[in-house]
């Protein structure tokens, strides 16, 4: 009897608090599972002499996103979103021993549109458009790192949210910070977006003391509508911030655009960063694509071009020195198909080749070719 009312009396205190003032708090819990196994045939510089990355891998990725919210009668919704990486090993964080948070934000939606704050992307990088891709490792801050030596100190950051691994990118490597990001309602297919980061900081650590840049500043728009059956999303952004005295303030600008009709697609995008520290992270990218989608099958044929200063520092004579000889470049190229079984499990193949070149040291230049299967599990 006791064990009983105790459990009655929780069931009510719950009930209470779900339900107080008439309002219910919606708890969502999904995420997704993905998991690739692929063969690999690399071909090294002489930097690489003695190791050998032929062979079979897996490749295992894998969230799980709690959504709680309330919704008002007057229909303003607030809610938070926290993105818990499930992977083992640390999530993805090398050699961590325990899951990481990965974005983590709070926010008010309405009429007027959402404000989100807390450590999430930009909002330049939130709203870009690029070229087609089904394919389960992107050619674009491509999950072929875990099968091709080129993400390494070779090659160093700027294969992620960098111009020589993405046209998504973020201002100076500025990623999941801690910001304020306002996003306007859409008009006529046009959204507006704002976002302000003070420094690089996450989570609740300590003030960054030692930030040698501040106030991260983007600005986009992107566009989504048809015209004569044709369907269009564009999307332009730029981003600002400060940097120490004496140093170039950082800054990024692109846009991309895809066109839709009779179940085929096509488009691209183009980014740019200049202004890095000691000019190092400089760099532009862009990549174009086609796709054709019938009932539960898809495909797409992705090619990726992105290049920035050597980042081992080999043209960095001066900050402004840039002879263009020096540099290092990647490309990408992605063939995939993808079925979908239903609305929570998709199976998908897909080759690709991924060449990555250092004019100034050719012996760390890396090229594979990968021949691999996926699935891809959302829940």
């Amino acid at each position: 009897m006791k064990n009983t009312l105790l459990t009655t009396t929780a069931l009510a205190l719950t009930a209470g608090a779900a339900y107080a003032d008439g309002h219910a708090v919606d708890v969502k819990v999904g995420g997704f599972y993905n998991t690739t196994v692929a063969i690999t045939s690399v071909d090294t510089g002489t930097n690489f002499a003695g190791t050998d990355f032929d062979g079979i891998d897996v490749l295992s990725n894998a969230e799980i996103i709690f959504k709680p919210s309330i919704t008002l009668d007057n229909g303003i919704k607030f809610g938070a979103e926290i993105q818990l990486e499930a992977g083992s090993g640390g999530g993805n964080t090398a050699g961590a021993a325990t899951d990481d948070i990965d974005e983590s934000y709070v926010y008010i939606q309405g009429d007027f549109g959402q404000v989100l704050i807390g450590s999430e992307n930009s909002a330049g990088y939130k709203m870009t458009v690029a070229a087609p891709d089904v394919s389960p490792i992107f050619a674009q801050s491509s999950s072929l790192t875990a099968f091709v030596p080129y993400s390494g100190a070779t090659v160093g950051a700027n294969v992620f949210r960098g111009t020589l691994g993405a046209t998504y990118i973020e201002n100076a490597g500025n990623n999941d910070a801690n910001r304020i990001t306002y996003f306007s309602p859409r008009f006529g297919g046009l959204q507006l977006g704002v976002s302000y980061a003070r420094d690089a900081g996450q989570g609740n650590g300590a003030v960054d003391n030692n930030a040698v840049t501040t106030d991260f500043v983007d600005i986009a728009a992107n566009y989504g509508g048809s015209f004569g059956g044709v369907d269009i999303n564009a999307s332009a952004r730029y981003g600002t911030a400060s940097a120490i005295a004496g140093a170039p303030d950082p800054e990024v600008w692109g846009a991309g655009l895809k066109l839709g009709f009779g179940g085929f697609s096509i488009g691209g995008s183009y980014a740019e960063q200049d202004g890095t520290a000691g000019g190092l992270g400089d760099g532009s990218s862009y990549d174009v694509g086609i796709g054709y989608a019938n009932g539960p099958m898809s495909y797409s044929l992705t090619y990726f071009a992105g290049e920035n200063r050597d980042n081992e520092g080999l043209d960095n004579v001066a900050a402004t020195a840039d002879d263009g000889v020096n540099r290092e470049s990647l490309d990408t190229i992605v063939l995939a198909a993808k079925y979908k079984v239903n609305s929570n499990f998709a199976v998908s193949a897909f080759v690709a080749n991924t060449q990555f070149e250092e004019a100034g040291n050719p012996a760390d230049d890396v090229e594979g070719t990968v021949l691999g299967v996926a699935a891809q599990f959302s829940f």
